[in-house]
């Protein structure tokens, strides 16, 4: 049984339907899995066990859901590990959060990180071979003490146009954490994210290590993990204008898709204006006699008389001359005085005359015929 159009439109539509269903279904498992060093991941890449064992230590941590990305102003310690791109404002805002005396942790080799390593004049190089073990540096207080290597891998280390910043951690002459001051307070970076996730603290000597990084950073105080460039947010998105409302709820979504696909059923229903028309096939071919007609009397049409005897003019001059080498752009008298030079047998005052007549300005028709007729007669000679 052979199926209409609509119907076929129905099974596509419920097609489209059950493939995004399965899409959101994906996606949404998607993103039930934390992304890489968020404080709320217990992968071996998140970063929930430094989370609790600083809560452990005493360290009060701070709730990081928000609306709007702004340091919480009573935070004393910020952890900010590979994040998503980070807006001017965003920047500007931790800049103003530490100039008052906190610090800021910045671990990681993305491109969040590496925008806010520019910012503050310090860069990523790819290290060959890559880092495998680092060595804690002077003058950290080594409390507790680390006496020998921690095994860290990264393929990054650290590298500045300053001058006033201090390696803590250290593979030889490549730096993977470092520290200075800025304002009241001060920034360490990390080309190292893994000494702070949940297998790397796993590593001997990693913990002594965060524990030196942590009495660096002063007394403490309450610590927030930056999850917002982790993709979390508050139940408040800050929704303003019917655009954000579209995008960012779930009922605009939604109506996004059924305008989707409403849109689709209406291309697909489109129908042609009538049925097609077969182009004319005319099988009758012209001869060449007639397309040479067809050009002349273009020509004839309108007046190109000069220029055909121009035409006639240089090809007499070329065909002659092109035996002996002669340059066809000569005037007349000098042209016809060397061709005759060199073949005696030419009616000099003759070929004269027809190159004289060839550059009248206005010739007739008839006697443009009678001029090319003779052209051809001193060509065929």
């Amino acid at each position: 049984m052979k199926l209409q159009r609509d119907t076929w439109l129905v099974i596509g539509l419920l097609a489209l339907l059950t493939l995004v269903t399965i899409a959101a279904g994906i996606r949404q498992n998607q993103q039930a899995e934390k992304p890489p060093y968020s404080s709320y991941s217990s992968q071996t890449d998140g970063v929930l066990a430094l989370r609790q064992w600083m809560e452990a230590i005493g360290y009060e941590v701070l709730p990081d859901r928000l609306s709007i990305f702004s340091p919480p102003a009573n935070a004393r310690l910020i952890f900010v590990l590979e994040p998503s791109i980070l807006e001017e404002s965003e920047i500007a805002a931790l800049d103003d959060w530490v100039r008052q005396g906190n610090t800021l942790i910045v671990s990681g080799v993305g491109a969040g990180t590496r925008l806010l390593a520019e910012h503050y004049q310090f860069s990523l190089e790819f290290a060959n071979p890559a880092v495998e073990q680092v060595f804690l540096q002077n003058p950290l207080l080594n409390i507790p003490a680390v006496r020998e290597s921690i095994g860290l891998q990264t393929n990054f280390s650290l590298a500045s146009t300053r001058n006033d910043y201090v390696v803590h951690l250290a593979d030889g002459a490549r730096p993977v954490l470092a520290s200075m001051r800025y304002g009241k307070g001060q920034i360490i970076f990390s080309s190292a994210p893994d000494l702070f996730s949940n297998q790397g603290l796993k590593e001997s000597n990693a913990p002594e290590a965060v524990l030196n990084i942590l009495r660096l950073a002063g007394k403490k105080g309450p610590v927030w993990f930056d999850e917002w460039h982790h993709g979390e947010r508050g139940a408040d998105t800050g929704i303003s204008g019917p655009t954000q409302w579209l995008r960012n709820t779930p009922i605009g979504r939604a109506l996004l898709f059924v305008a989707a696909v409403i849109f689709i059923g209406i291309l697909l229903q489109g129908r042609l204006f009538g049925k097609p028309v077969p182009p004319r096939r005319d099988m009758r071919r012209r001869t060449p006699l007639e397309y040479i007609r067809a050009i002349a009397n273009l020509g004839r049409r309108a007046g190109h008389r000069r220029p055909v005897m121009t035409q006639y003019y240089t090809a007499l001059k070329r065909g002659l001359g092109k035996r002996y080498r002669l340059n066809p752009s000569l005037p007349n008298e000098e042209y016809v005085t060397l061709l005759g030079k060199y073949n005696p047998a030419i009616d000099q005052a003759a070929l004269l005359e027809l190159l004289t007549a060839l550059q009248k300005h206005n010739p007739g028709e008839a006697e443009m015929v009678r001029l090319a007729a003779k052209t051809a007669e001193w060509l065929n000679e």
